[in-house]
């Protein structure tokens, strides 16, 4: 089989043409919401964390906002993507702590302490912050993030630091607390 410029040029723009339609059916984009349970955020902020395949939804427990502690779930078509945890308390609490993998609430990869609040731990694959909160609701209030994603996805923890930079302060807004 011969070969001439106007085959080969046929041959390559048609290759290019299905790539493209491959690529742009496959790859779903995903368009974060303006808010995460309950506190606005930038889209640009929370984009990284989210995998794209679908519809973004949250599911909370009962007792949002009340004392004690409530839960937050954000999924992406039907796979969870994030698992809050907001809790209100009497003492302090040391996030590093709490952050090992073996803990069964925040379970996070690597974690390292974090300049952030009163006191926060980063792992790759979520961050746990607390700091003292008046609100009539406890002297402390916790924020624990945690990718659903299973082991260690290192790429991510700087996508979750710049997220919790700007989530924890918001949230307190949104919860009522007045900053140390």
């Amino acid at each position: 089989m011969s070969f001439n410029r106007k085959s080969v040029g046929s041959l390559t723009l048609a290759t290019l043409s299905s790539l493209v339609t491959l690529t742009s059916c496959s790859a779903q984009h995903v368009t974060p919401p303006k808010s995460i349970c309950g506190t606005k955020v930038a889209r640009g902020l929370i984009e990284p964390l989210l995998k794209p395949s679908g519809k973004v939804s949250e599911w909370h427990s009962a007792g949002w906002g009340e004392s004690g502690s409530a839960w937050c779930i954000v999924s992406v078509g039907k796979e969870r993507a994030l698992r809050f945890q907001f809790s209100w308390h009497p003492d302090s609490i040391d996030p590093l702590k709490f952050a090992s993998p073996d803990d069964t609430v925040t379970g996070l990869w690597d974690p390292t302490r974090m300049r952030l609040a009163e006191s926060a731990a980063i792992g790759d694959n979520g961050a746990i912050s607390t700091t003292r909160c008046k609100s009539g609701k406890g002297d402390h209030f916790t924020v624990a993030l945690r990718l659903t994603q299973e082991g260690s996805v290192p790429h991510l923890r700087s996508d979750v630091e710049k997220f919790m930079r700007a989530y924890m302060p918001a949230t307190m807004k949104t919860v009522g607390c007045t900053p140390p």
